[in-house]
C-alpha cells in the first residue's frame, strides 16, 4: 500500500489536471470575492457578509470532481498502469484503496483552494462576518465529508469502466445529474403551501398601482405526505443536494448530512473493492 500511495502521489504532483483544478478553484474564489466587492461599492447601503461567499462554489464541485477523477484514474487504464500493478504482485483491494485515498486528498485540496481564496482575500476585503469562526469551521468540516463521499461515488464508476473515454463521459454525466437534480429537489421543497390570489389591479391619479387581494389558495405543486418525505431524504442524502445546501449555507440537518456522507463513502468503497476484485482486466 505504501508503494502504491507513493507512486500515486508522485503522479498527482505531476498531473496537469490536478493543478488545473487547484488553479481553477482558487481563481473562481477570487472572482466570487471580486464580484461581491464590486456590488458592495456599486450599490449604496449594501453590506454583504464575506462568509456567505465561502461555499458558493459547492454546487459546481461535482463537475470539478468528475473531470479530475475521470481523467486521472481513467489514464491508469489507458496506459496499462493498473494491469502492471497487478502483475508485480499488488492486490486489487490495495490498488482501489490507494486510488481512493489519492483522489480524496486531491479533491479536498481543490475544495480548500477555493476556501483559501475567500478567507485570504475576501475576509479582509469584504469583511462583515455573519457567522462565528466555530460555525464556519463546522460547515467546512461537514463539506469535506461530502467531498469524500462524492469522490468515492465517482471512483466506483471510473474503476469499473475500462475505457477512459467512456468513463470520463459517464462520470461527467453523473456530475451534471447530481447538480441538476439538486436544483430540482430544492425548487420542489421550496414550493409554498399557499399562494396569494389577486382579484384586480387599478391605477390611481398619481400612477400608483393598487392591488386588491382576494385571499389565498392552496398550491397544487406543494409536496406533502410520503412524497415530501422522499424529497427531503434525497435532499439530505445526495451529494449534489448537500453541496447546494452548503452553497446556500442552509443545512436542513447538520447531523444527518455527515452520516449520509459516511454511508455513501463506506458503501461505495465496499462495493468498489468487491466489484473491482472480480473485474476482468484482459
Amino acid at each position: 500500500m505504501r508503494n502504491l500511495l507513493s507512486a500515486n502521489f508522485l503522479r498527482l504532483r505531476k498531473s496537469f489536471v490536478f493543478w488545473l483544478g487547484i488553479a481553477y478553484q482558487f481563481v473562481v474564489g477570487l472572482i466570487a470575492v471580486g464580484t461581491r466587492w464590486r456590488e458592495m461599492h456599486e450599490m449604496s447601503g449594501y453590506f454583504p457578509h464575506a462568509d456567505n461567499i465561502l461555499f458558493s462554489e459547492a454546487l459546481f464541485m461535482p463537475i470539478v470532481a468528475a473531470v479530475f477523477i475521470g481523467l486521472f484514474i481513467g489514464t491508469e487504464y489507458s496506459d496499462g498502469t493498473i494491469r502492471n500493478k497487478i502483475v508485480v504482485g499488488q492486490s486489487r483491494w490495495a490498488i482501489y484503496l490507494a486510488n481512493l485515498i489519492t483522489c480524496s486528498v486531491a479533491l479536498v485540496l481543490m475544495h480548500l483552494a477555493f476556501l483559501l481564496a475567500v478567507v485570504a482575500v475576501g475576509f479582509p476585503l469584504v469583511g462583515n462576518l455573519e457567522k462565528t469562526p466555530q460555525e464556519l469551521l463546522l460547515l467546512a468540516a461537514l463539506s469535506l465529508m461530502t467531498v469524500l463521499a462524492l469522490g468515492a461515488l465517482f471512483l466506483l464508476l471510473v474503476m469499473l469502466v475500462t475505457k477512459k473515454s467512456i468513463a470520463a463521459v459517464a462520470v461527467l454525466l453523473l456530475g451534471f445529474v447530481l447538480m441538476m437534480s439538486a436544483m430540482v429537489i430544492d425548487n420542489r421543497l421550496n414550493e409554498p403551501e399557499f399562494y396569494t390570489t389577486i382579484s384586480s389591479r387599478s391605477t390611481d391619479e398619481e400612477g400608483n398601482t393598487q392591488v386588491q387581494e382576494a385571499g389565498q389558495e392552496r398550491n397544487p405543486n406543494y409536496l406533502e405526505g410520503t412524497k415530501r418525505e422522499v424529497y427531503v431524504f434525497l435532499n439530505d442524502f445526495l451529494p449534489g443536494s448537500q453541496f447546494l445546501q452548503f452553497s446556500k449555507q442552509e443545512l436542513t440537518s447538520p447531523v444527518r448530512l455527515p452520516l449520509y456522507s459516511l454511508v455513501i463513502l463506506l458503501g461505495t468503497t465496499a462495493c468498489g473493492v468487491v466489484c473491482f476484485g472480480r473485474k476482468d482486466l484482459k
